[in-house]
């Protein structure tokens, strides 16, 4: 089906619509990466952290189960780089294997990796996260703190904003500014 695939798409590529020739050349790459993904995962599994990096990139443009498969994958390197790169790359996937997945590296995690989590369990908007990702307001890592405050923000509702609100005297100036930010992105919640 594939080859079928491509020979339809190298026709329209020949498309007298500029239109169609730029969506055809999308759809062309798309798909020669989906006959890469094996060589994509070799490379996340065993390759240098400038080829994980690449793979991982080519995988959240592949997007799709595919893309989405190699990311999970990258989750467990033993680098934090790579995992905080997967991590950030899973983002515009919120499905819930991605967001359990996520979850559940939160207690091993540190750093920017964990920073990383954080931002992304807050842009999936899932407010079921809401008091997971309130434990970190308080972490001894500001950096971390700075992405709980944000993360937090898109998840909490009312009484949440109490504890946003109460970080506008955190020591850390990364927080202060998280907090403004976060307080700037505060709308009115619609009543039910």
């Amino acid at each position: 089906m594939i080859e079928r695939i491509e020979e339809a798409l190298g026709r329209l590529l020949s498309d007298p619509s500029a239109a169609v020739r730029e969506a055809a050349s999308g759809a062309m790459d798309r798909t020669r990466a989906k006959r890469s993904v094996e060589e994509f995962r070799s490379r996340i599994r065993g390759g240098t952290v400038e080829e994980k990096l690449r793979a991982i990139h080519a995988a959240a443009e592949l997007g799709g189960s595919e893309g989405v498969s190699l990311l999970l994958q990258a989750l467990s390197d033993p680098d934090a780089e790579i995992r905080g790169a997967a991590v950030r790359a899973l983002s515009p996937y919120p499905s819930p294997s991605v967001i359990k997945s996520l979850w559940e590296m939160l207690p091993r995690e540190r750093g920017v990796v964990l920073g990383n989590l954080l931002e992304t369990l807050g842009a999936s908007g899932r407010r079921e996260l809401a008091p997971h990702v309130e434990k970190f307001l308080d972490h001894p890592e500001p950096e971390v703190r700075a992405k709980a405050v944000t993360s937090y923000s898109r998840l909490c509702d009312g009484p949440g904003w109490e504890k946003i609100l109460s970080r506008t005297g955190d020591p850390n100036e990364t927080v202060r500014a998280a907090v403004a930010e976060a307080l700037g992105g505060w709308t009115l919640s619609p009543r039910s």
